[in-house]
């Protein structure tokens, strides 16, 4: 029997409105190298991978909204005093399981994709939570932070492995505004300077204009990703 290679991980990483899920699924067959996709972002509508609680969670959150968008009859007034404790613990404790179940929902798939890269397929992720969150949760001196935020940057820098190659998609606020029309033009270039800012950060980090055709874009990051793939094979 003949012992399965080890692969690697690749992310694609940039602003909404890039590219990043159309190019990975466009890679998921052009690549001379079996590939697994696995959406690492918090849209659990767009997730390939996902835990029964966070359907569950995804399903319940949905059906609330549905019954509030329909709900023709004022909210009820505050209720007593005395009422008020237990509904605060109660939302507490639903907040405090749902942030649980996120972490449990970040290893999942970081299992998974140790799964697939020990059975010889490159991972391709679409998104990466360390990178998504690197700048709020995990980047040194960036002040006292709530424990759930300080919790999640541990878990983010000592449980999850770095994707081995970082590509970003890079394109003007500007133009991932006229795609998605999702927040601000300035908020956009605000997170464009974030993901730029890892290649200081980050060892294998490539950059795409994101800003052109996409067969030329989608050709790039094949490009970069078979010779990450050829350095590896040759440098052992």
């Amino acid at each position: 029997m003949v012992a399965l290679q080890p692969m690697f991980s690749a992310t694609l990483i940039g602003l909404d409105g890039v590219g990043k899920t159309t190019i990975a699924k466009r890679l998921e067959h052009a690549l001379p190298m079996p590939v697994k996709y696995l959406y690492m972002g918090m849209n659990f509508e767009a997730g390939n991978c996902l835990l029964p609680t966070t359907r569950w969670w995804s399903a319940r959150q949905r059906r609330e909204a549905a019954a509030a968008a329909r709900r023709t009859t004022p909210a009820p007034a505050p209720a007593p005093a005395l009422g008020h404790t237990p509904r605060v613990l109660v939302k507490t404790a639903k907040k405090t399981l749902g942030f649980i179940n996120r972490l449990l929902e970040e290893w999942c798939r970081e299992l998974v994709a140790l799964h697939y890269i020990r059975q010889g397929h490159l991972v391709l992720f679409d998104r990466h939570f360390i990178y998504d969150y690197y700048h709020a949760d995990i980047l040194p001196g960036s002040g006292h932070l709530p424990w759930k935020r300080r919790v999640h940057g541990f878990m983010l820098r000592h449980l999850i492995r770095e994707p081995d190659l970082v590509i970003c998609l890079d394109a003007p606020g500007e133009v991932a505004f006229g795609r998605k029309r999702e927040f601000s033009v300035p908020f956009l270039e605000s997170r464009r300077r974030d993901y730029l800012s890892l290649r200081n950060a980050v060892r294998n980090f490539v950059i795409v204009d994101a800003n052109r055709d996409l067969e030329s874009v989608v050709g790039d990051v094949r490009r970069a990703i078979v010779e990450f793939h050829d350095r590896r094979r040759t440098h052992g």
